[in-house]
């Protein structure tokens, strides 16, 4: 196996090892590229490929500036550094040839990446500067240590109070205008990176070697300096080919350098995006597709590559909310890889003083069999300087549920198929631990608010934390852990003290720790957060428990204003936070962020619109805010204006499309209302209101009904208890002929409201329309057969039988109006008896109400009710019932008794109302009715 899939894999090697110390940029090739990458860091700002990138680069461009004898200032760096990267691209090609420019790029491009994962993600502490890497004057120009540049180190460790925050953004220092200037760069889609990064140059040197190095500059005019421009340029093919010819991996990390991007905005952006889901999905044919007949690289290993790029892309799809595609292709990664892991239950105890084991949820696992005897995968048995789990410390709860060993009888046979032992299971391959972790936060992707995701997530969690075999794989299982048990006051504790623990870590070089090649090895397989967003998770964990100046402490600490804002309000000290905001716009007046929170503190559009012009019409949340502004007022029209210019910079905001759909539903304007509702359930899927909003404007359309039926339909998978939605379905598949749908929905109908609303729930009119279409056998729409009519139309008669036996009459009881509607389907189906009964009901529902003696509309009512009962009785009375198992001969009468019941009928109504109703016409028409039985 090459060594260019072991660095893909983060299979790294020892530091001491005779292949990194022979290998250099002379002599890189794929087969030393991963021994050339993890040379220190010293080797790597006085290599010779730097000094021509930057060092010789920088000189040239500096010396061609009109000016004479210009002065190193940040303002002459920002002039050339954009040039002087291009050519000292160049010169790198000119000087190594195109073969070894490709690997000597690649590696440079790896390493920048790396290291900046190391002081923004997984630590340890370093103090790293990477001003060292460009040439003498500029490097001491920008570097931290000096001391014009000592008050902005961008880091989050000192002192927590207010005046230091305001002192670094006070602070116009050359490192800090470097730093910030490059953060300005990485802006995309009007979201702007955290503005504590540490050493963005880092990350900007490996997006410039690895996304712009096989772009083509020539296709528009404008400045390359941003990133953003970079993501929007053509790619060269010929370039992108040879470096795939050489490099076959290096796409694959170009990937990985983009999604660090992507983490550092401050919310998801449409066109990182779309670079993403192109890339990975062009990469499966680039590479992936044919990494099976791939010489030098065994079996297992390729099953690895295989299952890595799957995984990677499904956390990818997770992270933009693309739930369905997520699941396929973490599914993909676990297929490739030959987990086979199930969820079953187990007794267990939870609780110190549990005298009976009841049923817990147990995950049993167990990597493919060809692998654990593997020596590729030997160095994951082997023990690692894991990060700490702290102890729960609880009076009741056990530190882990203890399983009854007697109780492996009980695993059902589905899982012992596995021949595991539930109860002292193998470990499980890093690979394998990843899946894992990104299948436990699918569970909570799909179900975000349901109670059981937690018990679900949990025996997934347990899983990987058996078996530390890797840190950033451990961290991310014990953050994981540590986020389910912050909603238990049981747990909460050790929850925010392990939140606290490994944040530490991150922020710590002891060498009892895990070094740095241990952390990254399989750090992009992860959803590991950066050090401020831990953080970040920190401070809100604290909140949580009440201790709210902790956490707004941290939040000032790391320039979080949204959170320390709403940790003022909290404290009712909302004064303060606009004292803290307008301090800070008195330092920074052209920072749109800080415009729109003092924005959102007063609910002022003028501060929005201030935040949208200092940003140069490039801050997308200044739009949205004021649109969402707009709406909650009732003004329509400027809520699009301003969601339009939002939407076209950053389009992955579906609260945003859903409120610009709402108001394009207000003013009328379907087509607009239908690309806004699009767009929410192509970003949110599972979206069920907007799914409906989308069916309402194709029902306002013509032509459109079947189009609002199909979106219904995936309206209800994700709000199958909205009884609002499948109203509207009923009324939509009753209006396409869609008869089954319809009674589907009026049964759900019924089984949601029929309790609370009974016969107000159930719409008599739509009723009658399914009856009437049995009883008439309406041909379907489609060109079916006879044969085939006469079946669907057999299906529907049974499918109203069960909605009128077994749920309609379980729940409502006193609507004459359905019970008549009812009576006619008997009718239709000769069962005489039924039918009969469906009249009696019918008539009781009025006769037994107290106003029939006394109110005269409903004495008019029931004699009505009664009449029709009377002739029912006089026709279906004499004919023979259907046969059935009590009538085998079909002999037997519907109703022998007619005439007494009808009789009983009469003489009750007349006795009931005789004292008020005695001489109104209806009362004579009851005495004319009692003689006419009579002579029957």
């Amino acid at each position: 196996m090459t060594t260019e899939y072991d660095l893909l894999l983060g299979d790294y090697i020892d530091q001491t090892s005779e292949s990194i110390v022979s290998s250099t940029f002379e002599n890189i090739s794929s087969s030393n590229l991963l021994s050339v990458v993890q040379k220190d860091a010293d080797y790597l700002v006085s290599s010779q490929p730097v000094k021509i990138l930057l060092h010789d680069s920088l000189a040239a461009a500096f010396q061609s500036l009109e000016s004479s004898n210009p002065e190193p200032t940040f303002e002459t760096f920002k002039e050339v550094f954009p040039r002087a990267l291009d050519l000292g691209l160049s010169r790198i090609f000119d000087t190594y040839g195109h073969t070894t420019s490709w690997y000597v790029i690649s590696a440079l491009g790896i390493s920048f990446l790396n290291t900046f994962i190391q002081l923004n993600y997984t630590g340890p502490k370093s103090d790293y500067d990477s001003a060292c890497l460009l040439p003498a004057p500029w490097a001491e120009l920008f570097s931290i240590s000096n001391p014009e540049n000592a008050n902005n180190t961008a880091s989050t460790q000192d002192s927590s109070s207010s005046k230091r925050s305001f002192d670094i953004l006070n602070n116009s220092t050359n490192r800090s205008k470097l730093d910030r200037w490059l953060l300005e760069l990485f802006q995309v889609s009007g979201e702007h990176a955290y503005i504590l990064t540490s050493n963005p140059l880092l990350l900007y040197l490996s997006l410039f070697l690895l996304v712009k190095s096989i772009n083509d500059f020539s296709s528009s005019s404008e400045k390359h300096e941003t990133v953003e421009s970079w993501l929007n340029l053509d790619i060269i093919s010929q370039l992108k080919a040879e470096r795939g010819l050489l490099l076959p991996t290096m796409d694959w990390w170009e990937l990985r350098a983009v999604k660090m991007l992507q983490d550092l905005l401050e919310n998801s952006s449409g066109t990182i995006s779309n670079y993403l889901i192109s890339g990975f999905t062009n990469l499966n044919h680039s590479l992936i597709s044919k990494i099976p007949t791939t010489d030098n690289i065994s079996p297992l290993a390729a099953r690895n590559i295989v299952a890595s790029y799957h995984l990677e892309f499904g956390l990818c799809y997770q992270q933009y909310h693309m739930n369905l595609k997520a699941k396929s292709s973490i599914e993909n990664a676990q297929s490739v890889s030959g987990l086979k892991w199930e969820i079953t239950g187990a007794k267990g105890k939870r609780t110190k003083f549990q005298e009976n084991a009841v049923s817990q949820l147990l995950l049993i696992a167990k990597s493919s069999e060809d692998s654990t005897n593997s020596t590729l995968e030997f160095n994951l048995q082997t023990p690692t300087k894991a990060p700490v789990s702290l102890e729960l410390n609880d009076d009741t709860l056990l530190e882990q549920v203890e399983f009854s060993k007697e109780d492996v009888s009980n695993v059902p046979v589905k899982v012992t198929t596995l021949d595991v032992d539930p109860f002292n299971q193998p470990p499980l391959l890093k690979i394998d631990q990843c899946i894992l972790l990104s299948l436990c936060q699918e569970i909570k992707n799909e179900n975000p608010t349901h109670g059981l995701s937690k018990e679900q997530m949990l025996p997934f969690v347990s899983r990987v934390l058996e078996n530390p075999n890797n840190w950033t794989i451990h961290t991310s299982a014990l953050l994981q852990r540590s986020r389910l048990e912050k909603e238990s006051t049981r747990t909460v504790q050790r929850s925010v003290l392990q939140i606290q623990a490994l944040v530490d870590q991150t922020e710590t070089s002891l060498e009892s720790d895990a070094g740095f090649f241990e952390r990254v090895s399989h750090f992009h397989l992860t959803s590991l957060p950066s050090v401020w967003d831990l953080k970040r998770e920190l401070a809100n964990a604290l909140v949580s428990i009440g201790a709210i100046k902790s956490g707004l402490d941290i939040f000032e600490n790391l320039y979080m204003w949204d959170e320390a804002v709403a940790c003022y309000q909290l404290l009712e000290k909302t004064d303060t936070a606009t004292q803290i905001v307008n301090k800070q716009l008195e330092l920074n007046p052209t920072d749109p962020r800080l415009w729109c929170i003092l924005g959102d503190i007063e609910q002022s559009p003028e501060r929005w619109q201030k935040a949208w012009e200092v940003s140069g019409n490039r801050f997308s949340r200044a739009m949205r805010s004021l649109g969402s502004y707009y709406f909650k007022l009732g003004k329509f029209h400027e809520c699009i204006d301003a969601f339009e210019k939002a939407m076209v910079l950053n389009p992955l905001f579906d609260k945003s499309w859903y409120t610009y759909g709402c108001a394009a539903l207000q003013v009328e304007d379907w087509e607009l209302a239908i690309k806004a509702f699009q767009a929410v359930v192509n970003i949110d899927y599972e979206n069920g209101e907007a799914w409906n909003n989308l069916a309402s404007v194709y029902l306002r359309m013509d032509n459109k009904k079947l189009e609002a039926w199909n979106c219904l339909n995936e309206a209800l998978k994700s709000k199958y208890d909205s009884w609002q939605i499948w109203s509207n379905y009923l009324v939509t598949s009753v209006a396409i002929g869609r008869f089954a749908s319809a009674i589907q929905a009026l049964q759900r109908i019924v089984e949601l409201r029929g309790d609370k609303d009974k016969a107000a729930c159930v719409d008599v009119e739509i009723l009658s329309i399914i009856i009437n279409a049995v009883i008439r056998e309406n041909s379907s729409a489609a060109h079916v057969t006879e044969e085939r009519q006469r079946q669907r139309n057999s299906r529907l008669a049974l499918l109203v039988e069960h909605l009128l036996v077994n749920v309609i009459s379980q729940n409502i009881t006193d609507s004459p109006e359905i019970w008549r509607l009812s009576s006619s389907f008997w009718m239709w189906k000769k069962d005489y008896p039924r039918c009969i009964e469906c009249y009696e009901r019918a008539y009781r529902c009025i006769s037994i109400r107290p106003e029939v003696c006394y109110a005269l509309p409903v004495f008019k009512d029931a004699v009505d009710r009664l009449v029709e009962l009377v002739d029912i009785y006089k026709n279906l009375g004499p004919l023979p019932r259907p046969k059935d198992s009590q009538n085998p001969s079909g002999s037997a009468l519907s109703m022998p008794n007619f005439k007494i019941k009808s009789k009983m009928a009469v003489q009750g109504l007349i006795s009931k109302t005789k004292s008020h109703f005695e001489s109104t016409p209806e009362f004579g028409k009851l005495e004319s009715l009692l003689e006419e039985i009579k002579s029957w």
